[in-house]
């Protein structure tokens, strides 16, 4: 099952599927409330973040439970095995200016505009427009679980649309 993770128990002799990433409902939702974002959300994210926001290859989620953390991540019950990649921590390391800090913190749809808009997409950063940006901000929170406010989330909003935690 493409974007799952299997965990299988030895006492009941069965397996348990736990879905990683955006549940089907949840993206369903996203593409309703974010049409605009979810097709920038297809074009330019899940290449690395995977389609349902699932994280793959050291590159961490983006929709479900544990993503959009609020640093410093909780190492230990993360999951991520990314977190802890030495040679993901070493590329983050040399990209970072000295004395930056790792990431600011995911508080509100601003800190995710913020982010997105001056570091993604990867290879050519800030190089899309603000009105993308602020699709898929929408598309990604709607996909968290967050309840849009009519018009969407932008500038005049975004300080005060916490990032949802799951």
């Amino acid at each position: 099952m493409v974007g799952a993770f299997v965990l299988c128990g030895m006492v009941a002799f069965g397996c348990a599927v736990t879905q990683v990433g955006a549940t089907p409902a949840d993206f369903s939702r996203a593409k309703d409330q974010a049409a605009q974002g979810e097709g920038v959300f297809t074009n330019e994210c899940a290449k690395c973040h995977g389609p349902r926001g699932e994280g793959r290859g050291g590159v961490p989620a983006l929709l479900g439970p544990g993503a959009l953390p609020e640093y410093p991540r909780d190492l230990a019950s993360s999951g991520d095995p990314s977190v802890t990649d030495p040679q993901l921590l070493q590329l983050e390391a040399q990209a970072r200016p000295a004395g930056a800090a790792w990431r600011d913190t995911f508080r509100t749809a601003q800190d995710l505009y913020n982010f997105t808009s001056t570091r993604m997409p990867k290879g050519h950063a800030g190089g899309l427009n603000p009105a993308d940006y602020w699709s898929v901000v929408n598309f990604i929170l709607a996909a968290q679980g967050a309840t849009l406010p009519a018009g969407g989330i932008g500038p005049a909003n975004a300080t005060s649309i916490p990032i949802p935690r799951r």
